[in-house]
């Protein structure tokens, strides 16, 4: 019989009582000594495997942007990478690889090492939406790991000030009248899922005018050439803080910290009605846990920063950090809901 790889013995029945048995005390120095060896074996596993953690970051770190410079995304990503560099001691480059409605920059994320060194910001737009409207070459619930949420976007319904509608009512009264239209930033975009929800909610029909973005949409809507849209806070709120346009509401649950004096949807008359659009960061499958970890502690002290809130909150954008498993269910929640909005639309991209 073998106990921890030492050969044990029948004890010998033919020694004297009271004499020593050499062969049992042989084995007995032999099991201690195995024993003393395996939990030096653990001490020193429990004292490396803090010491590897330690080891990254070990190089430069890259964060994908799947759009151009400028815009929402491109300033959270560098708002992220100035300060991340400092707290890691390592570089921390921003790459735009716009194309492909984000296909893109998510596929050069995926042909990454996934070693936590390569991460890509993204909206909820390709994680949750686009993979109900056309065929991708990922699967964003299997091959994207949630590090964090980075920044909440809060989506406001506006209208222009000389559309005659200042309210929910009004504009409920202008939609039953006649025709009405509304500018969104691309057909399937969250902004126009949110105004599908909304017109469900309110019984009203809309015609949608989808522009390449929403900061042309967000000019379309001041200029008076369609009366209201939906928007993310940081391309409307230039035109809000100008007068030119009227906010009537935040999808959000709760104010926007940017702009706290316009009410949410549900306190300015549809009292049902809530949905949250963000902006959250990614690591390619595979990468581990311990590195995600480290990661997401890493942009939570970056949202604690009063700089970086300042800057962030001047784009309408609202830090907002959470843990990977909260990421997740969030990214499961919308995926979900929003399949299902477009399968009973028949909504298709365009």
């Amino acid at each position: 019989m073998l106990v921890m790889g030492l050969p044990l013995r029948p004890r010998c029945v033919h020694h004297q009582r009271g004499q020593p048995d050499v062969e049992s005390e042989h084995f007995m120095m032999g099991f201690l000594h195995a024993k003393w060896w395996l939990i030096a074996l653990h001490a020193v596993v429990a004292i490396a495997a803090p010491a590897h953690a330690q080891t990254f970051p070990s190089k430069t770190i890259r964060i994908i942007v799947p759009y151009p410079p400028g815009g929402s995304i491109d300033l959270t990503a560098r708002v992220i990478a100035k300060n991340l560099q400092h707290s890691v001691g390592q570089s921390v480059v921003v790459e735009n690889k716009p194309g492909g409605n984000a296909a893109i920059g998510i596929e050069a994320l995926l042909r990454s090492d996934p070693d936590g060194h390569t991460l890509a910001i993204l909206s909820d737009s390709p994680v949750t939406i686009n993979v109900h409207l056309a065929r991708l070459n990922y699967d964003p619930l299997t091959d994207l790991v949630p590090i964090t949420r980075a920044v909440s976007s809060p989506i406001i319904l506006a209208a222009n000030a000389k559309a005659g509608i200042a309210s929910i009512a009004d504009l409920v009264a202008a939609a039953k009248a006649k025709p009405l239209s509304y500018a969104i930033a691309a057909r399937g975009s969250v902004s126009h899922l949110v105004a599908e929800l909304l017109q469900r909610e309110l019984g009203i029909t809309m015609q949608a005018v989808p522009y390449r973005g929403g900061a042309p949409a967000a000019v379309a809507i001041a200029s008076g050439e369609v009366p209201l849209g939906l928007f993310d806070t940081a391309a409307i709120l230039p035109m809000i803080s100008g007068g030119q346009v009227i906010a009537l509401g935040v999808a959000e649950p709760a104010r926007s910290q940017s702009m706290p004096n316009i009410p949410t949807l549900r306190e300015a008359g549809v009292p049902n009605f809530s949905v949250s659009s963000w902006l959250a960061l990614f690591a390619p499958r595979g990468t581990p846990d311990d590195r995600v970890t480290v990661l997401n502690a890493e942009i939570a002290k970056i949202a604690a920063m009063p700089e970086a809130q300042k800057v962030l909150l001047a784009a309408g954008l609202e830090p907002a950090p959470n843990s990977p498993s909260e990421m997740r269910r969030i990214i499961e929640a919308d995926h979900k809901r929003w399949g299902q909005l477009i399968e009973a639309t028949g909504l298709r991209a365009e």
